[in-house]
Order: C-alpha cells, then sequence, then structure tokens
C-alpha cells in the first residue's frame, strides 16, 4: 500500500517522538534542564511540524513539560511520581506477561529464546542490557495482543528506563539480567506464574533503586 502524506506525516512524528524519549530516558537531556523547539528540529534533523506532534506526545508521558511563552522543561525526578509508576506497573505488566505466555505464537515464542541466549551473553554490559531490555519490552508488547494495555504501560516503562539510567553505576547488572533471562523463558515456555515470579523480582530490583535514588539525591 502506498504511503499517504498524513501517513508520512505521522511516521516522521514518530520517528521525532521515539528520538526525544530516547534522549530523555538516556539523559542525554538531563532532568529539569530547558529545552527550546528549534534545538529539537536541529538536533533531529526534522521539520518543525513532526517535531511539535512529538512534543505534545511524550508530555502526555509526564517526562516533558510544555511551558507557555517559555519553552520546555525536561520532567524533573520525582519519588512521589515513581512510585505511583511502580505500583501501576505491578499490576499491569503481571497481565501483560500472563497474556504474552498464553498468546505467544510458536515463531514469537522462539524470538523470545533467541533474545534469552543474547541476553545471556552481555554479562555486566550495562549499555548492553538496555538496548536488549527494549527489545524485549517490544517483542512482548506484539506477543500479548492487548493495544490497550501497551499503550498503558509504555510511559511507565520510559519512566523506569530513566530510573535505570540515574542508578546505572549502583545496579547489579547480572541480577537483572538474570531475571529477564527467567522471565522471557518462562512466557516462551507458556509458563505465566514463572513469567510473574520473575517480573517481581524485577519490580524489587525497580524498589531498590528507588532507595538508591534517594541516597543520591
Amino acid at each position: 500500500m502506498r504511503s499517504t502524506p498524513q501517513s508520512g506525516k505521522t511516521s516522521l512524528a514518530q520517528r521525532a517522538a521515539l528520538e526525544l524519549e530516547h534522549r530523555l530516558v538516556t539523559l542525554q537531556y538531563p532532568p529539569g534542564s530547558l529545552l527550546q523547539e528549534q534545538r529539537l528540529v536541529e538536533d533531529f534533523g526534522l521539520g518543525r511540524t513532526p517535531v511539535r506532534e512529538a512534543v505534545l506526545q511524550i508530555a502526555r508521558t509526564g517526562l516533558l513539560n510544555v511551558l507557555p511563552r517559555k519553552g520546555l522543561m525536561v520532567a524533573p525526578v520525582s519519588r512521589e511520581e515513581l512510585l505511583q509508576v511502580l505500583e501501576a506497573r505491578r499490576v499491569l505488566e503481571r497481565l501483560l506477561v500472563v497474556k504474552a505466555a498464553e498468546r505467544a505464537s510458536a515463531e514469537q515464542r522462539e524470538a523470545l529464546r533467541r533474545l534469552a541466549t543474547r541476553m545471556a551473553e552481555i554479562g555486566s554490559d550495562v549499555d548492553a542490557y538496555f538496548r536488549i531490555d527494549v527489545e524485549l519490552d517490544r517483542l512482548l508488547e506484539r506477543c500479548c495482543g492487548n493495544r490497550y494495555l501497551v499503550h498503558a504501560l509504555a510511559p511507565l516503562h520510559a519512566h523506569c528506563r530513566r530510573l535505570w539510567y540515574l542508578v546505572s553505576g549502583q545496579m547489579d547488572v547480572q541480577e537483572a539480567v538474570g531475571l529477564h533471562i527467567s522471565l522471557t523463558n518462562a512466557v516462551a515456555d507458556q509458563d505465566g506464574s514463572g513469567a510473574i515470579r520473575s517480573l517481581n523480582g524485577i519490580i524489587a530490583i525497580l524498589d531498590k533503586q528507588l532507595g538508591a535514588l534517594d541516597a543520591i539525591s
């Protein structure tokens, strides 16, 4: 099917949104810093319209604040908001992994096993861990077959990923990798209960990271 001008514009806006979220989550745009729309246009090499649409989309996740007549501000890190994020993620992601275990196709289960094998090879490489964590999220989203659940979890994942980056110097990468491997294999084996156990361990790490954030604040 040929792309219409509208679908092309949407694609550019989505590209801008993904790039903006990545820079926010990886702290390239630090919490509390001020941004101007023109800088984003230059950074992304895109037009003003897709960038503006991306700003509105990311602002809805809570990672970016739009300041009337002043520009944009990267949302400061808030312990209270992160507590709410973890509270919601704890419930919603349990549903996601259970549905992914129930609904994953044979091809998707094989993709999960390949991903688990790649995870086992990254050791303590933090950057590799973050990259593969994003891949796992995208794959589980496709497996679960519920776009409303995916949309609800997307901003929660973004906030949690920014927390990972903030305290990455104090995290036990191998512990996190081990739990993600267990979760991935459990979903591939259609073991919803096992996936929940592994997920509980991942959320427990996030709880500890929140405590580490208090220590460095």
